[in-house]
This record gives structure tokens, sequence and C-alpha cells, in this order.
């Protein structure tokens, strides 16, 4: 009996060890991937409210500095959802994973520096104030022409098959092509994520 009762304690001991091992083997490409899509949705999101164009002068510039501050703040979550998500789950993931990081980290450096210039901006003078709106926002707008973040992830053959399954990422994918384009008197803003396309794909 006491020869039985510890060949029982191995095995159990046994099993747990192959059930902990299975666990630490982390995510599979598809569900890091909707994981991935659903850490970026949110400032997508966020991204794709259009600020309430007040008035005058000083309503515009506080609808302006807060969708501006509302994405920064959808941007600091994603980045930090990606973090806990931890690296792909592909060849090379870890490099994949710090770049995608890296040009999220860019995009909200844009929207974080706009914010500070449209925030230095004087109601008082409205018509400078309406002068330099534009050059204001130009961080945001350039990004319509900056790398896409997410080509880190689609250019993965393995992520990309993954992408183009996941209900989330088509969800992402959508919304990014209902950017809006004109802020209250501002530049264009082709996609403030850089996302366009299948996959977010140019």
């Amino acid at each position: 009996m006491r020869s039985g009762r510890i060949t029982g304690a191995v095995t159990a001991a046994v099993a747990a060890a192959l059930l902990a091992g299975c666990g630490a083997s982390g995510p599979t490409p598809q569900v890091w991937t909707d994981e991935m899509c659903t850490a970026v949705l949110p400032f997508v999101r966020t991204a794709v409210g259009t600020p309430e164009a007040g008035s005058g002068t000083d309503e515009r510039l506080r609808a302006i500095s807060d969708y501006l501050g509302r994405t920064t703040t959808a941007l600091d979550r994603t980045l930090g959802d990606l973090d806990r998500l931890g690296p792909a789950p592909v060849d090379d993931g870890e490099a994949l994973t710090a770049r995608l990081a890296g040009g999220l980290g860019e995009v909200r450096s844009a929207f974080s520096g706009a914010r500070g210039r449209v925030d230095a901006l004087d109601p008082a003078d409205p018509a400078a104030a309406e002068r330099d709106l534009p050059a204001a926002l130009d961080p945001v707008a350039r990004l319509g022409s900056a790398t896409d973040p997410l080509n880190q992830v689609t250019g993965d053959p393995e992520l990309a098959a993954a992408f183009r399954t996941s209900a989330t990422c088509g969800e992402l994918t959508r919304l990014a092509g209902t950017t809006p384009t004109d802020p209250p008197n501002g530049p264009g803003v082709a996609s403030p994520n850089g996302v366009d396309g299948e996959g977010g794909g140019r």
C-alpha cells in the first residue's frame, strides 16, 4: 500500500510538472495576434472619435486638446497591455514585438507633442491661434505617411494569417478606415496610428 501511495504521488507530481510546462509555453500565434489587436483596438476607437467643434476658438482648442489627451492615454494603456502580453510566439518574435511597441510609442509621442503645442496656443489671440493651429497639429498629420507599426505583425506569415482570421483584428481594420480626416481647423489625419487596409498593411 505504501509503495502504491508513493507511486501515485510521483505520478501526480509528473503530471503537474507536465501541465505546468504546457502552461509556460505561451500563447499560439493566433491567440497572441488576437490579444495584440485587443490591446490596440481601444486606441483606434478613441482616435476615430471626432473632437467636438465649438463656436469659439477657446472651445475648439479645448476640444482638440481633450481629444489628443484621450488618444495619448489610450495608447498608454495599449503599450502596457502589449508589454504584459509579451513577445510574439514566432521566429524573431522579441525583436518584432519591440519594433511594434516602438512604432506605437512614436505615435504616442506625436499625439502628446501635438497636445503640448495646442495647449501653448493663446485663445485670447484668436487670429494667431487659428493661424498656428495647423502647425501645432502637424506631428499627428504626418502620421498618415508614417510606417504602420502593425506592418511589423502582418509582415510575418504566421501572424498575418492569424490577423486575417481574427474578428478583433477585422474590427481594428474596419475602424481604421473610418478615421476622421479633418479635425476642427486642423490638417488631415488620414490614419492616427498608421493602420490602413487589410491587416494594417498598405
